[in-house]
């Protein structure tokens, strides 16, 4: 009887260990002024107006941009917000719509589509699904 409880227990405190426990934990990584999930990578385009972009996701699973031109140096990281499980694609608005998109996979586990017009402010956002 002693056996049969003991390897209750010992299930018990596997099948707990395994739920409370992250399946692959995502490393940490110093970037710029931030610091990022080093495992989704960050993501980088030039926009339309000649301005350099980069995203990542943040340590709190937001993402973050940050932002440079050629006579300046880069912005300090600043949320977009957003809880996403994923590297980030950046996409540019060919109609001129936007300023740029974030492709990425939410919390939901669903794809997600943000649009971000620029002007000095983020305004314009939409989320859409893929």
């Amino acid at each position: 009887m002693k056996r049969i409880r003991a390897a209750v227990v010992t299930a018990a405190v596997i099948a707990g260990t395994a739920l409370a426990a992250p399946a692959h934990a995502l490393s940490h990584c110093t970037f710029g002024t931030g610091t990022i999930i080093r495992d989704y990578g960050v993501a980088g385009i030039f926009t339309a107006r000649g301005i350099q972009t980069e995203c990542a996701i943040g340590t709190g699973l937001a993402a973050y941009v940050r932002t440079k031109t050629s006579s300046s140096c880069w912005s300090n990281w600043s949320s977009l917000g957003g809880q996403w499980q994923s590297g980030i694609t950046l996409l540019l608005d060919e109609f001129g719509n936007v300023e740029f998109s974030i492709v990425a996979t939410g919390g939901d586990g669903r794809k997600g589509i943000n649009d971000y017009a620029w002007d000095d402010t983020r305004t314009g956002r939409h989320h859409r699904t893929a």
